[in-house]
């Protein structure tokens, strides 16, 4: 029984290596890579490219592919060769948990996110592609038939292109297929074989060109938006993996040298970020930067305004005559009230139309690094339904009969998204009012 209990102790206290800690601290990001004949995804420092452990027990996976995140932040790795995809915990990268089991698709291989719920996934085998839901993990819709006869060999570089049509890479056609994912129209946009065109594997659009990783030519090319061939930019033996890397760079993975390159997109200038072989890594098909998210960020354009006051209400209208800011304070611990100073802003309005829409107005006397808040106002909606909200609703904003409607939060749309207000209705028709909102520009 002792012994029972000091195991069970030891499992509850252990610490477990979070994301976070994993390689240099002082690095914000890991890269993953996919090994496809280890059956296995290397995981690597994201500055210095050493190599940490591997993401999964030998077994788990078989030709990984294409690695994304799900909307919760999970890693997602395409296992082509077991016909699966596998999700493993964003804190911990561990504890793999089959997402997409075999028999959705044969030979998945490629992934382009639609939007945080939803993929389009394409097969290299069936050269088909189908939307997926990925909180349900359920098919939506056939995007491109199997068996279609309009390109073979789906790889692993399917893209979306600046148009909204996804562009299809066919490494056994040598061509590019263009595919409308609304309404399963597609054309073809590189035809096989144009310009000597062997055996594509990744699309990349960038600076207002296309880029294809070809594994015949040993090449990375370049076409303009038309499927015009232009030039070739970099030769790679076993060119592969292609994605984007900041604003202005990509890596590149190459499956018979074993590197991922991290090349300039200016003037395709690059540096060799994971070394050939690095332990072990054999037949490294994509490349995946993953940021930590933990990780203390420096900001130098914090510029928030937080305005508040308290005001009359009248029919429908809340005026606030002394709207206030403050200066001063300090986070955390460091905070001392006898360190802020308030100053009056200036003064607002809103204005009801109904229960659930305002035209807002102010005007301030305050200015900020010599340049002025001054005066203007903007329509805002109510952000989130409350029962306030959905009692104005039910008597109809003619018959309301008293003001507690009007609390609630509420935003100038997506114009004005990342700004917005408080109201808490008090007794005896008066209303707090904050404004989350910006400095002004300097």
């Amino acid at each position: 029984m002792r012994t029972f209990f000091l195991v069970l102790i030891m499992i509850i206290t252990a610490p477990s290596i979070q994301a976070q800690d994993i390689g240099d601290p002082n690095c914000d990001s890991l890269l993953l890579v996919s090994s496809w004949f280890s059956n296995s995804v290397k995981i690597y420092d994201g500055c210095s490219g050493d190599y940490i452990r591997n993401l999964s027990d030998t077994g788990v996976l078989k030709g990984p592919q294409t690695i994304f995140q799900d909307q919760n932040g999970d890693v997602i790795v395409v296992s082509e060769s077991s016909h699966k995809l596998v999700k493993f915990d964003r804190d911990s990268l561990s504890n793999p948990t089959t997402v997409l089991n075999p028999g959705v698709m044969e030979n998945p291989i490629t992934v382009v996110k639609k939007t945080d719920e939803s993929i389009y996934l394409g097969s290299y085998s069936s050269n088909e592609v189908i939307e997926v839901n990925t909180a349900t993990w359920k098919k939506v819709k056939t995007i491109l038939p199997a068996n279609n006869g309009l390109v073979k060999g789906i790889d692993i570089g399917m893209a979306m292109g600046p148009d909204g049509f996804l562009y299809v890479p066919g490494y056994d056609s040598d061509s590019i297929l263009r595919v409308n994912p609304n309404t399963g129209v597609s054309s073809t946009f590189v035809p096989s074989g144009d310009h000597g065109l062997d055996r594509p594997r990744s699309i990349l659009f960038a600076n207002n060109m296309m880029l294809v990783t070809a594994w015949g030519n040993q090449a990375i090319l370049q076409y303009n938006l038309q499927g015009q061939f232009q030039k070739t930019v970099s030769y790679m033996g076993g060119a592969a993996g292609m994605v984007k890397d900041g604003a202005n760079h990509m890596l590149v993975t190459s499956d018979s040298l074993n590197t991922v390159r991290r090349y300039d997109l200016s003037d395709f200038s690059h540096e060799t970020i994971v070394t050939s072989g690095n332990s072990g890594l054999r037949g490294a098909t994509f490349v995946f930067r993953l940021k930590k998210q933990s990780m203390i960020q420096e900001v130098e354009n914090m510029r928030q305004a937080w305005v508040t006051g308290v005001g009359d209400i009248t029919g429908n209208q809340i005026r606030v005559t002394e709207f206030t800011a403050t200066l001063g304070g300090a986070f955390g611990d460091d905070f001392n009230p006898d360190d802020i100073e308030l100053v009056q802003w200036g003064e607002l309005m809103i204005d009801f139309n109904d229960c659930h829409e305002a035209d807002m107005i102010y005007a301030s006397n305050l200015s900020t690094g010599g340049t002025a808040f001054g005066a203007g106002g903007y329509t805002v909606n109510r952000l989130a339904m409350n029962p306030g909200g959905l009692a104005c609703e039910a008597v109809g904003f003619q018959n309301v009969n008293d003001n507690k409607w009007m609390a609630g939060s509420f935003y100038g749309g997506a114009e004005r998204n990342g700004e917005g207000f408080t109201i808490d209705v008090l007794e005896n028709n008066r209303a707090i009012v904050t404004w989350f909102t910006y400095l002004p520009v300097e």
